[in-house]
């Protein structure tokens, strides 16, 4: 069982950076901010965090696992992500997806991110932190212009407001329980499952990004790590891990 410790904060920089100046404390600390004032997410892109209207949490973690099997904790948070909004009035199962490997979709437009991030000394963890953000009550208004044709809300996609403690509440349940059961089996197991059942690239043509090139290929499936299993234009079946590649879906 993970004691969760809550440090609630008004503003922040980023609460990634606030867990990784508290990684000396327990596992299960969580810092959330009303606001951050620097939010990021993957690749070090900017995450717009407007005070009072989403979930901007992150959570400190101490796995004994090997560092390889980080990444895959990046979708035991999205699938964590989806079991808590089933719960949620307004959502509607076939419309929040995982983006593998990090980004909360609803309708084609992003609604959220997971950021996992890790410490290591003399070849071994010391802490994971993983940030999750999440457009919770945002308005329309509350993105940048530049934002609006790519990024939406639960308010805007449902036309509902939602209590932001009880969505984090289940959450915070639905991680542990998936989190202690990868931690135990050293397999993905049932977060596999629902990153499966969610998935918004699985049977989608996509174009694949690494080192400026692009490739274009068909996402099969999810391998049992966690990685892309793709079809390349010539026919050859590979895979691919998060930590090398990039991803856009193909219209």
């Amino acid at each position: 069982m993970i004691d969760w410790k809550i440090h609630c904060l008004d503003t922040i920089d980023s609460t990634n950076n606030e867990c990784r100046r508290r990684a000396a404390e327990n596992e299960g600390t969580v810092i959330l901010s009303e606001e951050q004032t620097a939010g990021r997410g993957r690749q070090g892109r900017a995450w717009n965090s407007p005070k009072g209207k989403g979930v901007w949490m992150s959570l400190l973690l101490k796995p004994d696992l090997p560092t390889e099997t980080i990444p895959q904790l990046t979708l035991v948070g999205a699938a964590a992500v989806c079991k808590a909004m089933e719960k949620e009035e307004g959502y509607f199962p076939d419309k929040i997806k995982i983006k593998w490997p990090n980004d909360i979709f609803i309708r084609e437009k992003k609604a959220g991110g997971i950021l996992t991030e890790m410490q290591i000394s003399a070849g071994r963890i010391e802490s994971v932190i993983q940030g999750i953000g999440l457009n919770v009550n945002l308005a329309a208004e509350d993105f940048p212009d530049e934002l609006k044709a790519l990024a939406t809300s639960f308010l805007i996609e449902t036309g509902k407001v939602y209590e932001r403690e009880r969505i984090i509440a289940d959450i915070l349940n639905h991680f542990e329980i998936l989190y202690e059961k990868f931690l135990v089996g050293g397999e993905l197991g049932e977060a596999l499952h629902i990153c499966r059942q969610n998935s918004a690239v699985i049977g989608r043509q996509v174009r694949l990004m690494n080192n400026g090139t692009e490739t274009e290929a068909e996402v099969l499936d999810l391998g049992p790590r966690g990685e892309l299993i793709v079809k390349l234009g010539n026919g050859r079946i590979t895979s691919v891990i998060s930590g090398e590649i990039s991803l856009r879906i193909q219209s």
